[in-house]
């Protein structure tokens, strides 16, 4: 028992340190792709990069909440994830090859550990998790598409996230509205409890 409490203490640690590593990957892999584009730098690379895992980690996500959500919001949200993020992926996929770089074919480590986390789950538990984890998901999304789209050197790649930060936005709010709802109906729930 002492042991598998220990080693659940240490797994966010693990989780933590593996996306760092997959983040120094990353920077280094983006290093080595803008070398190939003189247009491309080192942080265009490395927001393309992220954005695709990011992209393959909504759709594998949304795809869950259509499988384990028990709410109609929750399973609306993941359909709309897994469409929009299919045709965004497609789109990034189709900019990569114009750069002449070869964008990740899966979702990195801090993505996946969400994933599993959310896979565990079903129900109002997993809506309320599935809610939480795509507003911190999309805030982060926002965050570097509102970045690249301001301080972004290759002007395809800044048109790109130009483009699509309005949609991810768009799912911001609609995770922050889930996690409202959820909110609300816990506190409507305690009210009556206290009566």
């Amino acid at each position: 028992m002492r042991q598998w409490l220990w080693s659940a203490a240490l797994m966010p640690a693990l989780l933590m340190g593996c996306a760092q590593t997959q983040q120094a990957a990353d920077t280094t892999v983006a290093a080595a792709k803008a070398q190939v584009n003189p247009t491309l730098s080192t942080t265009d690379a490395g927001f393309m990069t992220t954005a695709t895992r990011g992209g393959i980690a909504e759709v594998q996500m949304g795809r869950l909440a259509q499988q384990r959500g028990s709410s109609p919001a929750v399973r609306r949200l993941g359909e709309r994830m897994v469409a929009d993020h299919t045709r965004v992926n497609q789109e990034m996929l189709t900019l990569a090859q114009q750069k002449q770089i070869t964008p990740p074919d899966s979702m990195g480590a801090q993505h996946q550990a969400m994933y599993d986390r959310l896979a565990g789950m079903r129900g109002r538990a997993f809506d309320r998790a599935f809610a939480q984890a795509m507003v911190a998901d999309h805030q982060e999304d926002v965050e570097a598409f509102q970045t690249e789209a301001r301080d972004g050197t290759d002007p395809d790649v800044k048109a790109f996230a130009q483009r699509h930060l309005p949609l991810l936005q768009e799912h911001l709010q609609a995770a922050q509205r889930l996690e409202g709802t959820r909110t609300s109906a816990r506190g409507a729930t305690h009210s009556h409890s206290h009566r």
